[in-house]
C-alpha cells in the first residue's frame, strides 16, 4: 500500500480468486487488511472475484468496484445488499471468459476464430495471427484436446447465461452497472468487442436506453469522474459518434456507426479504418 501511494496509483486492485481451504483463512483475513489499508489511504479498491463467495467478502472489506460478473452462482440477497450499500460499480464483462475459450478451441482445431470487426479496427499483426492458429500448436497445453474444446464451449453457454440473469438481478436491486470488455484478453479485441458486449447486456434483457446508461454515464461513475464526462450537458467534455440508425430502439445499432469526433475533430469512420475489411 505505501508503494502504492508512493508512485501516485490512484486505486488499489486485488485479484481474489477461490482460495485453497488450507490458505482460505488466511487470505481473507489478509484481504480485510488491504481493504482497511485502502480505505485508510483514500484510494478505491477494485477487485477481481468471480465466485459469489470471494466477491461478498471483497464487498464487505469494502471492494468500490467488481470488474467482473459473478459466474458461479446466482447472486443472492446478501451480496446485492452489500453491493448497494457499498454503492459499488459491478462490471459484467460477459464475453470475456468465453473468448478465452473460443481462442483455445481455434489453436486446438487449427481453424480461425471468426474476426467481428465491422469497423476495420483491429490491426494486421493481431489479424494475421487470430487467421494462423496452426503455429500456436506446438506450444498448447497437450490437456487441450478437441474433447475439452467441445466442453469448454458448452460449459461457455451455461456460464453467460448465468451471468445475464445476475446482471438483471443486479439491475433490478438499483446497483450501479458499468459496460466493460476486458478487451486485450484472447478474442476480446479493443475496439469492436464493445458492440458484442452491449448486445449481450441487451440479451440479457436490458433495455437499450439502460445499456446506453451503463456505457456512458456508468463508466464515468466507474472512474470516479462522473462530474466530468459521461452525459450530455453543458461544461462536460465529450466525444461523439454518428450512427446512420437508433441504438435506443437496438443496440445493435451501434455497429452503424459513420463518424467520430474526438477532441473537436470530426472524421468519418472510412479514414480511421487500421485496414481495409471484405
Amino acid at each position: 500500500m505505501r508503494y502504492l501511494q508512493q508512485i501516485g496509483a490512484e486505486a488499489v486492485k486485488v485479484w481474489y480468486l477461490v482460495p485453497r481451504p488450507a490458505q482460505r483463512e488466511r487470505l481473507d483475513a489478509l484481504l480485510m487488511e488491504i481493504g482497511a489499508a485502502a480505505d485508510e489511504a483514500g484510494l478505491p479498491m477494485i477487485v477481481h472475484a468471480t465466485s459469489l463467495r470471494e466477491a461478498k467478502l471483497a464487498l464487505r472489506a469494502g471492494a468500490q468496484m467488481l470488474v467482473h460478473s459473478v459466474s458461479d452462482q446466482p447472486v443472492d440477497e446478501e451480496f446485492l445488499e452489500l453491493l448497494t450499500r457499498n454503492e459499488a460499480v459491478y462490471v459484467p464483462t460477459l464475453q470475456a471468459g468465453s473468448n478465452w475459450s473460443r481462442a483455445l478451441a481455434s489453436v486446438t482445431f487449427a481453424a480461425a476464430a471468426p474476426v467481428d470487426d465491422p469497423n476495420g479496427c483491429v490491426d494486421d499483426a493481431i489479424r494475421t495471427r487470430i487467421n494462423s492458429p496452426e503455429e500456436l500448436q506446438a506450444n498448447l497445453n497437450p490437456a487441450l484436446t478437441p474433447a475439452w474444446a467441445y466442453r469448454s464451449l458448452e460449459a461457455n453457454g451455461a456460464e453467460i447465461a448465468l451471468m445475464q440473469r445476475n446482471l438483471v438481478a443486479v439491475y433490478e436491486a438499483g446497483g450501479r452497472i458499468a459496460t466493460a470488455t476486458d478487451a486485450g484478453d484472447p478474442m476480446t479485441l479493443r475496439g469492436p468487442s464493445i458492440y458484442r458486449e452491449m448486445e449481450m447486456m441487451q440479451a440479457a434483457g436490458l433495455n437499450p436506453e439502460a445499456v446506453i446508461e451503463m456505457s456512458t454515464r456508468g463508466g464515468a461513475i466507474a472512474m470516479g469522474r462522473q462530474d466530468e464526462f459521461g452525459q450530455i450537458e453543458e461544461g462536460m467534455a465529450a466525444d461523439l459518434i454518428i450512427l446512420s440508425q437508433d441504438p435506443r430502439e437496438d443496440v445493435r445499432n451501434f455497429r452503424s456507426l459513420t463518424h467520430v469526433m474526438r477532441a473537436g475533430v470530426l472524421r468519418a469512420q472510412s479514414e480511421l479504418r487500421v485496414t481495409e475489411v471484405d
